[in-house]
């Protein structure tokens, strides 16, 4: 009786460990993708995901954006940016993700099988750009960036808020700048030359191209790194 009982505590903390991140650590390439009842699909956009033990995660989209930065894990699920999976299954060489698309099944390769497709970011390279005040006033958040060299000590954009219009293509505003640990905001002067945003606080100057502005969303291009923002609650 005393092993039985014993027995039933245990077996239900075993059913219920947590995978870690480092338990899926390495290098995963998508292998096969299926509905409920293992209907399999057909695809081009296969994925590769690179997990490293320190927690960065890389997810890379064959037809569209490669996304970084942190990954956590809750319970199952998976979480990076705006981006969440469920776990299904995962050992040494197999993990199995799901999301609205279905079931991924990812084997774990030393490298990729193929060079990684040229990033091509839909709506990044092309788009309307409206700069009316009617268009940009107001407070838009990054909901997602891609950067090829992340690093969680770099300070990334977080917010610009175009408050007030000073004049034709200048507002008074403020910018918040983020990475892992912390967080910090300036007030600034925000201006447009041509196609080119400037942001002036009293110690730094930062710019950016605008790629894209029709209203729902704002795209940047600092550098290498991709910021796509959008005005949360505008209605």
């Amino acid at each position: 009786m005393r092993t039985l009982c014993f027995l039933f505590f245990i077996v239900p903390l075993f059913c219920h460990a947590q995978t870690g991140i480092k338990e899926i650590a390495g290098k995963w390439q998508e292998g096969s993708r299926s509905k409920k009842k293992d209907i399999p699909l057909d695809f081009t956009d296969t994925l590769r995901l690179e997990i490293r033990e320190d927690g960065f995660m890389m997810v890379r989209h064959a037809n569209g954006a490669t996304i970084t930065g942190e990954a956590e894990i809750k319970g199952s699920k998976l979480k990076l940016e705006h981006i969440s999976f469920t776990i299904i299954e995962s050992n040494m060489d197999k993990l199995v993700l799901n999301d609205n698309e279905g079931d991924h099944l990812f084997r774990k390769l030393p490298e990729f099988t193929n060079a990684p497709v040229t990033k091509r970011i839909p709506g990044a390279d092309v788009g309307k750009k409206d700069l009316s005040n009617t268009t940009i006033q107001g407070k838009w958040s990054c909901y997602k960036k891609t950067d090829p060299e992340f690093s969680r000590r770099k300070f990334y954009l977080r917010s610009i808020d175009f408050r007030e219009k000073a004049k034709e293509g200048v507002y008074k505003g403020s910018v918040s700048f983020n990475n892992s640990d912390s967080v910090y905001s300036v007030d600034a002067v925000l201006s447009f030359n041509d196609s080119e945003l400037l942001m002036r606080s009293e110690k730094e100057l930062w710019k950016a191209d605008i790629q894209k502005s029709d209203g729902d969303e704002l795209i940047l291009l600092s550098g290498n790194i991709h910021y796509f923002m959008k005005q949360f609650g505008k209605k």
